[in-house]
C-alpha cells in the first residue's frame, strides 16, 4: 500500500514537472513569436518609408512660394516704403502692407528717414546745447511696422548733399546772416545728428536696422561739379551745377562747403562709433558700372576699408529696359561691376533695383521686356553670389518700391517700374524676378 501511495505521488510530481515545463516552452515561444511580429512590422515600416521617401518628392518652390524664402540661401529681398509724408507712406495702404509682410524680409524708407524729415528746426534753435534736435515720427511707424512684423531695415540716409535742409550748415541755423558755421562746429552738428538717429533705433527698435547709408551719392565725376580729394578720387563739390540726374533742382553740396573732403571719412567714423558691431555701414550710389565712376567710388571706399570704416557698397541700379547690359562681359555691364567691387572683399547690396518704362506705358511687350530685364539681373545676382560659387558677398537685394501708379499719390500719378501693380497684382515683372531664384532651390534638392 505504501509502495502504490509512493507510486502514486512520484507520477503526480511527474505531471506537475511536466506541465510546468510545457507552459514555460508555450509562454517563452509566444514570447519569440510577439517579438518577430514586432521585429516583422519594424521592418516593414522602415521599408515602407523608404519606398515613399523614394517615391514622394521633396516640397519644391513654385511661384506661389514667398520671394523672401526663394532667396533665403542667398540674400535678403526687399521692397521699399514709399511716400513723402506719414499719410501717403505705404504701409498705410492695406494692400502695399500685406505684400511687404507676405513676400519681403528687408525694406528701407526712400524719404522718410532722410535728414529733411528727422530735423527739427524750430527745436533746434532752441536746444541748449547749440546741437540739432531730431523728430522721429515720420520713421517710427515703420520701424515699428518692421519690428511687429519680423522684416528689417536698411537705413537710409545720414549724411546726403540732397534732402538735407540748408539751415542746418548756417551758423546759429540763420540762413538769413548769410554766414555758414566752421569746420569744427559742423562736426559737431554731425556726430550729434548721427548719433541721435542711430541710437533711437537702436534703444526703440533693437535689430531692425541691420545696415546704414552713412554717406549717398558724393562721388561725382561730372565736369565742373568735382574736386580731386587727397585721396585721387572725385568728391561732389560746393557747386549750383549739379548733374544728379535724380534731381531736378540743383543744390550745393553744403557737408563739403562747411567740413571740406574730410567729411565724408568723418561721417564713417561717427557711424561706426555709435551703430552696433552687428549693424553693416554703406556708401550707396548711382550709376556704380559706368567706368570712370566706378574707379572713384573704387578708390574711396579702399581708403575707408583701409581704416576699419566701411563694410559694403549699395549699388543702386535705377536704370530703363534698354540700359544698361547686365550679364555681359563688356566694359559697363553690371557683371563688370559686380565683380569689381568684390575686389574690396566687402558686401554688395542692390539698394534700389527697378527698370522703368517710360510714361508709365502698359504695353503688353514693353512689360514683357521689363519681365526679362528683372529676370536677367536675378539670375545674374544669383550666379554672382558666393553661394553659388560667384566672387560676390550679395547680402541683400532692394526694389525701390513696392506699386507702380503710386496707390496713395492719387488717380494722376503715372509709373512703371516695380513689380505690382497699381492693385498690388503681381505684374509679369514679378515672375521674372522670382525665376531664378525657383529654379537655383529647386535644383538644389
Amino acid at each position: 500500500m505504501k509502495e502504490k501511495k509512493g507510486i502514486i505521488i512520484t507520477i503526480v510530481v511527474a505531471v506537475i514537472v511536466l506541465g510546468v515545463l510545457s507552459y514555460a516552452l508555450a509562454t517563452r515561444h509566444k514570447a519569440n513569436e510577439s517579438k518577430i511580429s514586432e521585429n516583422q512590422k519594424t521592418t516593414e515600416s522602415q521599408q515602407n518609408a523608404a519606398s515613399e521617401s523614394a517615391v514622394s518628392p521633396a516640397a519644391v518652390v513654385t511661384e506661389e512660394t514667398p520671394a523672401k524664402d526663394i532667396y533665403k540661401d542667398y540674400f535678403l529681398v526687399g521692397a521699399a516704403i514709399n511716400g513723402s509724408d506719414i499719410d501717403t507712406m505705404a504701409i498705410k495702404h492695406k494692400g502695399m502692407a500685406k505684400i511687404l509682410k507676405e513676400n519681403f524680409n528687408s525694406t528701407t524708407l526712400s524719404n522718410l528717414m532722410k535728414p529733411d524729415y528727422l530735423l527739427d528746426e524750430k527745436a533746434t534753435k532752441k536746444s541748449k546745447d547749440g546741437m540739432p534736435v531730431c523728430k522721429f515720427d515720420t520713421c517710427d511707424p515703420a520701424l515699428k511696422f518692421c519690428q511687429e512684423n519680423g522684416i528689417k531695415m536698411r537705413g537710409h540716409t545720414l549724411i546726403w548733399h540732397n534732402q538735407t535742409p540748408s539751415w542746418l550748415f548756417y551758423k546759429n541755423y540763420d540762413v538769413k546772416s548769410g554766414k555758414l558755421a566752421d569746420a569744427k562746429t559742423m562736426a559737431k552738428r554731425m556726430e550729434s545728428y548721427i548719433k541721435q538717429v542711430i541710437t533711437h533705433c537702436q534703444k526703440k527698435y533693437p535689430g531692425v536696422v541691420y545696415a546704414w547709408d552713412v554717406v549717398n551719392e558724393c562721388v561725382c565725376t561730372d565736369a565742373g561739379s568735382f574736386v580731386v580729394t587727397k585721396g585721387g578720387w572725385k568728391l561732389r563739390a560746393d557747386t549750383k551745377k549739379d548733374n544728379d540726374f535724380t534731381h531736378e533742382q540743383a543744390v550745393q553740396n553744403y557737408w563739403y562747403t562747411t567740413m571740406g573732403e574730410d567729411y565724408v571719412e568723418k561721417a564713417f567714423a561717427f557711424a561706426r562709433k555709435y551703430a552696433e558691431k552687428d549693424v553693416k555701414l554703406f556708401y550707396n550710389d548711382y550709376n556704380v558700372f559706368m567706368d570712370v565712376k566706378m574707379e572713384n567710388i573704387f578708390k574711396m571706399v579702399e581708403q575707408l576699408k583701409e581704416k576699419g570704416l566701411i563694410d559694403g557698397i549699395g549699388l543702386q541700379p535705377t536704370v530703363g529696359i534698354d540700359w544698361p547690359e547686365l550679364d555681359s562681359e563688356n566694359d559697363g555691364s553690371f557683371r563688370k561691376c559686380l565683380e569689381n567691387y568684390a575686389k574690396l572683399g566687402l558686401e554688395l547690396q542692390v539698394t534700389e533695383l527697378n527698370f522703368r518704362i517710360e510714361d508709365g506705358t502698359t504695353d503688353e511687350e514693353l512689360l514683357q521686356r521689363q519681365s526679362d530685364r528683372y529676370e536677367e539681373m536675378m539670375r545674374l545676382l544669383v550666379e554672382e553670389d558666393t553661394e553659388s560659387g560667384g566672387p560676390c558677398n550679395i547680402t541683400s537685394v532692394t526694389v525701390f518700391g513696392i506699386c507702380d501708379d503710386y496707390p496713395l499719390y492719387g488717380d494722376d500719378f503715372r509709373q512703371n517700374l516695380y513689380l505690382y501693380d497699381k492693385n498690388c497684382e503681381p505684374k509679369p515683372c514679378y515672375y521674372g524676378f522670382i525665376k531664378p531664384g525657383i529654379e537655383a532651390a529647386n535644383n538644389k534638392k
